[in-house]
């Protein structure tokens, strides 16, 4: 069963359906309000410095969204950007591609910084494995933690180039509610205070001593202090550096984010793949199939549900995009794993033995 009004499914996360079949998260929702472009190009205008180098920075990774932000802070408002690239080590081909030919078209400068002595992959190591002895779908954002401490990166670039605004490409669609219900924080609770609530998600991690690992727990640490804008490290250290994020202002319009960076930036999304949305990183395929496997749904029913509400879709749009996007690309997670190190992936073979705790 899926609500009658979205395209949430059954199994989602604290769901209930009412006499018509609507279900709780429609009558709570509250659409969102732009702030408009008027106040974006007055903050923007605020941040440029003829005696600095840059006006702003913009973390690229090569997908969708960043390198829309990207075209649009320079050829819309003909801001001067600093790009800022950490180089994942399991960013796709297709998106380093993509990442050259956005600073090429555009002409502007880039920023590149990696991990050290592989941390990101044996973190991620880490994780998986310690996931797979208890698996639970409130635990999965956590083999993603490797790449958090990058933010505490972009801000130092930032410090050192004098640049006081960073903008991202993040949009409201992308919150996906049941994963803050999981871990006990309301759905409707602000960005800024549902980071500092992630706290109570330790209790679900010391439901699992897999997760105690040394290396776990300093990730964790660092992530939860430096690894988002809202964190208490980032609002400590860098008072003076201003988070903007741009779709919070204007309408993310999907069409026209990839007509015009298809056609200007000459970017592509790898072509056996269905969605363009955060194909940048391998690990979203290994995310999908935990989410799968545990709660039969991933982020993209509540990401199209939310685009439905919003009147960006029709409910069957979105149930044919469910349909033609919910595949799990088993090549891919191999290749994932592969390049992770693992040595045994027997439970690819078996994805119905994963029994959630």
């Amino acid at each position: 069963m899926r609500c009658s009004k979205c395209v949430l499914p059954e199994n989602t996360p604290n769901i209930v359906f009412d006499e018509n079949g609507v279900c709780n998260y429609c009558h709570t929702y509250q659409k969102f309000e732009y702030k408009g472009e008027s106040a974006l190009l007055k903050t923007l205008d605020s941040f440029r410095r003829p005696d600095s180098r840059y006006d702003c920075a913009v973390g690229l990774s090569g997908g969708r969204d960043s390198s829309y932000i990207l075209l649009k802070l320079v050829r819309d408002y003909g801001m001067r950007v600093l790009a800022v690239n950490y180089e994942n080590p399991f960013t796709v081909p297709q998106a380093k591609a993509n990442i050259e030919n956005a600073i090429r078209a555009l002409n502007v400068d880039i920023v590149r910084f990696q991990d050290k002595n592989n941390r990101h992959k044996r973190i991620f190591r880490d994780t998986v494995n310690a996931w797979f002895q208890k698996p639970s779908p409130a635990l999965i954002p956590i083999v993603c933690i490797g790449c958090k401490p990058a933010w505490l990166e972009i801000y130092r670039i930032a410090k050192k180039y004098d640049i006081h605004c960073i903008v991202s490409g993040g949009h409201p669609f992308e919150v996906i509610s049941f994963k803050r219900e999981m871990v006990g924080i309301s759905r409707d609770e602000n960005p800024g205070r549902a980071f500092l609530k992630y706290i109570y998600s330790l209790r679900k991690i010391l439901q699992n001593p897999a997760y105690l690992k040394p290396s776990i727990v300093l990730t964790l640490m660092k992530s939860y202090l430096f690894g988002n804008p809202h964190s208490i490290g980032i609002r400590l250290f860098w008072p003076t550096i201003t988070w903007i994020e741009l779709f919070n202002y204007v309408e993310w319009n999907e069409q026209e984010i990839i007509s015009r960076i298809k056609s200007e930036l000459d970017w592509e999304s790898p072509p056996q793949l269905k969605s363009t949305w955060r194909f940048d990183c391998r690990v979203k395929h290994l995310v999908d199939f935990m989410y799968m496997e545990t709660l039969g749904m991933t982020d993209k029913d509540e990401f199209y549900a939310k685009m439905v509400r919003e009147g960006l879709l029709t409910r069957e749009e979105a149930l044919h995009r469910l349909q033609d996007e919910s595949r799990l690309y088993f090549d891919e997670i191999q290749l994932l794993l592969d390049q992770a190190g693992f040595q045994n992936t027997s439970f690819l073979n078996e994805p119905s033995s994963v029994s959630v705790a």
